[in-house]
């Protein structure tokens, strides 16, 4: 009973714990790469990355930056890259790339309404410099991306959610065209 005067269940539990952290082994620490690419791709990112820093207002080098680390899953890194691109070549005729490539990553990442605006951006941008700069081809096929993701928007369509039914949307608002030919793609010997 004298005991009980001195200790109470607290001081008791508290000992117990103190007693576990003091005689357990330590936990062992390892460490991993962050990305899981091979060799090769580690490279072909690393030069990537020096020639978008050799060249800062490369819209077409940051482009690549981004998508290289799009592909290794790092697309925090890979919006980072191609805003901070597009923001220091705001006076290149290749910013429409860096800004595509900040739209891809923003979408790559779920995040539709920051991925539109950057399409519109890119759509105006590619207007401003010309066919020089952004061949018809190109302005098309953005043209398309920012369509399809307009469209999605506009759906209310959460892709986090649901994105077969975005994608859907998306797809809905283009109109599907189909080629009638020979039925060969191959020329006749």
């Amino acid at each position: 009973m004298q005991i009980n005067r001195f200790l109470s269940l607290t001081d008791l539990v508290v000992l117990v714990v103190v007693a576990v952290v003091l005689f357990l082994p330590p936990r062992a620490v390892t460490a991993g790469p962050s990305t899981k690419l091979d060799a090769d791709s580690r490279l072909a990112l690393a030069f990537a990355e020096a020639r978008a820093l050799a060249r800062p207002d490369d819209g077409k080098a940051a482009a690549e930056v981004s998508r290289r680390l799009g592909e290794a899953g790092q697309l925090d890194w890979a919006v980072q890259a191609a805003a901070v691109a597009a923001e220091r070549g705001a006076a290149s005729p290749t910013r429409w790339q860096a800004l595509l490539a900040a739209s891809i990553a923003h979408a790559d990442r779920l995040e539709v309404t920051e991925a539109l605006e950057f399409a519109n951006h890119t759509l105006s941008e590619c207007a401003n410099v010309g066919e020089q700069a952004c061949p018809s081809y190109e302005e098309v096929r953005v043209e398309i991306y920012q369509r399809h993701l307009d469209a999605g928007v506009k759906s209310g369509i959460d892709p986090k959610r649901n994105p077969t039914g975005f994608r859907e949307a998306g797809e809905a608002a283009l109109r599907p065209v189909r080629a009638i030919g020979t039925g060969s793609s191959q020329p006749p010997p």
